[in-house]
């Protein structure tokens, strides 16, 4: 999937991305500060009825229903992530986002076999952004 779109046509990108990844994945969302990562959260978790998001940053997890998990790993450490056990979080079936997720974790979810996608968003201007999704797991 790669797609350009304004935030008024968000709602495409998220219908396109729930289409395009399996029920239980797990998506790394890559972006700039202000990409508009949970921003499309939100979006997904409208549609699929599980309320509204809002970002995980202080928290580290938010939960939507027991389907929908978001992540925000900006200020945690790889170690971190393992020592508090959040891998493991990934494996509850559902769709799991995680912000700033680094090399070391993306290598760790590949190896592990995990359904792991990838999400690079791109600034193109202020109201409109670039979406790019692909598959990292064979």
């Amino acid at each position: 999937m790669e797609e350009i779109a304004a935030l008024d046509e968000l709602e495409r990108v998220a219908q396109n991305l729930l289409r395009e990844v399996d029920s239980s994945a797990v998506v790394l969302l890559k972006g700039n500060l202000a990409a508009g990562k949970t921003t499309l959260v939100s979006k997904i978790v409208q549609i699929l009825g599980e309320g509204a998001a809002t970002s995980p940053t202080f928290s580290l997890q938010q939960s939507y229903g027991e389907r929908v998990f978001h992540y925000d790993f900006y200020r945690v450490s790889f170690d971190e992530i393992l020592s508090l056990g959040l891998v493991e979080e990934l494996e509850k079936e559902g769709l799991h986002f995680i912000e700033w997720a680094d090399d070391a974790l993306k290598e760790l979810l590949i190896d592990a076999g995990f359904k792991l996608f990838e999400l690079d968003i791109d600034i193109l201007n202020e109201s409109s952004r670039k979406y790019r999704l692909k598959a990292l797991y064979a």
